[in-house]
């Protein structure tokens, strides 16, 4: 019995070894401590006000970075929809009106939404440099009442 034991206990070991060892080889691998959440600092979202000047000035491209059923249901008025979990199918429909120093102002919705700072993130390793987040963005701006449109073009 014992040996039976001990061999059981080899077996273990040498599973959690060998899963250990092709974990850490594996491009894909799992990653043993989850990196903390990194909470956005204020300064790095744009104010209404101030997102409203851009979008008045018609020098910015508004991106809503919400699932398209999300955007076809209300979005701010002539936003382009740029869902950041499907980024590489949508990015060739919006790169031909971008430039590297286009005004980009993200956005998605409610206080909790990590979507636009995920499409800021994804937009800075793509090149582009002038890219603005608005906090609390389809919400806001539909509260303050300003131009929303629906349907899946601006």
């Amino acid at each position: 019995m014992r040996k039976s034991v001990e061999r059981g206990l080899i077996i273990i070991l040498a599973g959690i070894v060998l899963g250990t060892v092709g974990n850490l080889a594996s491009p894909r691998g799992i990653s043993f401590i989850t990196p903390p959440k990194q909470i956005p600092k204020a300064e790095e979202y744009l104010s209404l006000e101030k997102a409203k000047s851009f979008w008045e000035s018609g020098t910015s491209v508004f991106l809503d970075a919400r699932e398209p059923e999300d955007y076809k249901a209300g979005h701010i008025g002539n936003a382009l929809n740029l869902p950041v979990m499907a980024f590489e199918k949508h990015f060739g429909e919006v790169a031909p009106m971008l430039t590297p120093e286009s005004k980009i102002v993200v956005y998605c919705d409610r206080t909790e939404c990590e979507l636009s700072h995920q499409l800021a993130s994804q937009l800075k390793q793509t090149g582009y440099t002038n890219i603005h987040m608005l906090f609390n963005g389809w919400t806001a701006w539909r509260e303050a009442g300003l131009p929303t449109a629906q349907g899946s073009t601006p």
